[in-house]
C-alpha cells in the first residue's frame, strides 16, 4: 500500500509542478509576443501548457520507475472482438452514469469554469479527450492498479483503485462517476493486464463529454434532449447491454500478470508432476 500511496501523491505533486512550471513559460511567451506582461491574462492561459507539462513529467516519472516497459501484454489490444465488447460496455456504462449523475445534480461542480476554458481551444480539447485519458490510464491502471493487484486480492485492489480514481478528480460532480468508472477500468486491467481497453473506454467517455458540451453547452444531461420516457427506455437498454458486454468479456480467459506467469513456469520446472496445467 505504501507504493500505491506514493504513486497517488506523486501524481498530485506532478500536477502542481506542471502548473508552477507553466507560469514563467507563459509570461515569457507573452513578453516575447506582445512586449508586455499581464499576470491575469497569463494565469488564464496556463491551463493547456500546465496540462501538457503534467503529461510530460508524469510519463517521464513512470518511464524512470519502469512502469512503461512493455512486458508483451501491457500495450496489447487483446483482440478486435474484445475491444468491441469493451466499447459496448463503455458506452452502456457512460449512459448509466449520466442517469446516475442526473439524480446527483445537487453535487457542486468546482471545475466547471476550468473545463470551459480548456474546451475553448483545440489544445485543451485534445488534452481532455485523448492525452488526459492516456495519462491517467498509464498512472492509475498501468502503475497504481498493478501495484494494488500485487498486494491485495483482486476485488479489494479494484475497489481501492476505483476509490483513488474518484478522489483524484477533486470535484464532487466528477468523483462519484470517477469511482464507478474507475472500478470498471481497473477490472478491465485485471482481466487483460493491458492498458489498451481502459484507454479506449476512457477516451470514448471524455470525447463524448466534450462533444456533448460543445454541441449543447446549456444541457447538463441527455434526458433534457430526449424527454423522460425515451430516456428511461434508453437507460434500461443500456443496463441490458452492459450486462451482456460484461458477460462476454468474462468469457475471455483472464490473462495472468507477468509475475504470475513466471512464478507458474518456475513451479512447473521445479515440480513437473504437481498436476498444474501446462
Amino acid at each position: 500500500m505504501k507504493k500505491t500511496a506514493e504513486l497517488f501523491f506523486v501524481f498530485i505533486l506532478l500536477q502542481i509542478l506542471g502548473g508552477a512550471a507553466s507560469v514563467p513559460l507563459v509570461l515569457m511567451w507573452q513578453f516575447v509576443t506582445t512586449g508586455t506582461v499581464d499576470a491575469d491574462a497569463a494565469t488564464a492561459s496556463t491551463l493547456v501548457p500546465s496540462s501538457l507539462l503534467t503529461l510530460f513529467f508524469t510519463v517521464w516519472y513512470l518511464w524512470k520507475k519502469g512502469y512503461l516497459e512493455n512486458d508483451g501484454q501491457v500495450y496489447s489490444p487483446v483482440s478486435a472482438g474484445y475491444l468491441g465488447w469493451t466499447v459496448l460496455a463503455g458506452v452502456s456504462a457512460i449512459a448509466l452514469m449520466d442517469g446516475l449523475m442526473s439524480l446527483l445534480d445537487f453535487l457542486p461542480d468546482w471545475l466547471e469554469n476550468t473545463f470551459q476554458q480548456l474546451q475553448g481551444n483545440w489544445g485543451g480539447i485534445v488534452y481532455i479527450a485523448v492525452l488526459g485519458p492516456v495519462l491517467e490510464e498509464l498512472m492509475f491502471r498501468g502503475a497504481i492498479t498493478r501495484e494494488l493487484l500485487n498486494r491485495f486480492r483482486p476485488t479489494t485492489a479494484i475497489l481501492i483503485s476505483g476509490l483513488l480514481f474518484g478522489l483524484i478528480h477533486f470535484n464532487p460532480a466528477q468523483s462519484v462517476a470517477g469511482l464507478l468508472m474507475g472500478i470498471l477500468l481497473a477490472w478491465l486491467y485485471y482481466r487483460t493486464r493491458s492498458v489498451v481497453p481502459g484507454i479506449v473506454v476512457h477516451v470514448l467517455n471524455n470525447s463524448l463529454s466534450v462533444w456533448f458540451t460543445l454541441n449543447w453547452p446549456d444541457v447538463d444531461h441527455f434526458a433534457e434532449l430526449t424527454g423522460q420516457p425515451a430516456y428511461t427506455a434508453l437507460l434500461a437498454g443500456a443496463a441490458v447491454l452492459l450486462v451482456l458486454a460484461l458477460w462476454q468479456l468474462t468469457r475471455h480467459p483472464r490473462i495472468a500478470d507477468y509475475r504470475e506467469t513466471v512464478s507458474l513456469r518456475q513451479t512447473e520446472t521445479d515440480n513437473p508432476h504437481n498436476g498444474l496445467p501446462s
